[in-house]
């Protein structure tokens, strides 16, 4: 009898894999990927990859202050944020232009501008 489950539980699985794949790899082949450097005060760089879904922004994975910080869109905000919430970066980008943000982790929650004056460098295009 424990045999027979097995198997029934074993068809089950795939046949519920082979309805979430196809549904899954359509899912991925409307997101892009796109790179993008900023050049901010001081000349410092900033490369960002943002990872979208459809025309809608997702993700972001930026190079802040020698870390990979990896950032989740929030529609409320107009920004993306960190999704470590204890070293919550906050990017905010609107037309090639942007501002990095740190909200502090203790009970100030003071969010302090690291970079303002970002703008995307186009050079390479």
């Amino acid at each position: 009898m424990k045999y027979k489950t097995s198997v029934l539980l074993t068809s089950l699985s795939v046949a519920a894999l082979a309805q979430i794949l196809p549904a899954h790899a359509e899912t991925v082949e409307q997101k892009t990927v796109e790179r993008i450097d900023y050049i901010c005060e001081r000349g410092v760089v900033v490369p960002v990859t943002y990872i979208k879904t459809g025309d809608l922004p997702a993700f972001a994975v930026l190079d802040a202050e020698g870390k990979m910080v990896a950032l989740q869109w929030h529609e409320s905000l107009k920004k993306y944020v960190a999704l470590d919430e204890q070293d919550s970066y906050r990017w905010a980008e609107k037309d090639g232009q942007a501002v990095l943000s740190h909200l502090e982790a203790d009970h100030t929650a003071k969010e302090v501008t690291l970079l303002s004056a970002c703008r995307a460098d186009d050079s390479e295009e």
